[in-house]
């Protein structure tokens, strides 16, 4: 199944003269949305990317199952970066 929302926690610190302080950013995406946005732009796409695999010699059908394969398994997704000024974190769900 394909994520529905992700979180998205970002933290970092100010450097103040006076003091520094902490940071936080918490953030909720609907992803439902953006599916629903992008739908149009796949389905117009669609034909143009078959057409392509035909001149590159690509299986379309295969090309569609992977990128399919692909986007159902971001599900459950853990994104961490970590600098000594920031910090962030993706949960794909």
């Amino acid at each position: 199944m394909i994520p529905w929302s992700a979180s998205i926690r970002v933290h970092w610190t100010t450097h103040r003269p006076a003091a520094p302080r902490q940071r936080r950013l918490h953030l909720w995406v609907p992803l439902f949305l953006v599916w629903l946005l992008l739908l149009p732009l796949v389905l117009i796409l669609f034909p143009f990317v078959a057409l392509a695999c035909i001149f590159v010699r690509i299986n379309a059908l295969r090309l569609y199952a992977t990128a399919w394969s692909v986007l159902t398994s971001l599900r459950h997704t853990f994104v961490e970066v970590h600098s000594p000024a920031a910090s962030v974190r993706v949960h794909l769900a």
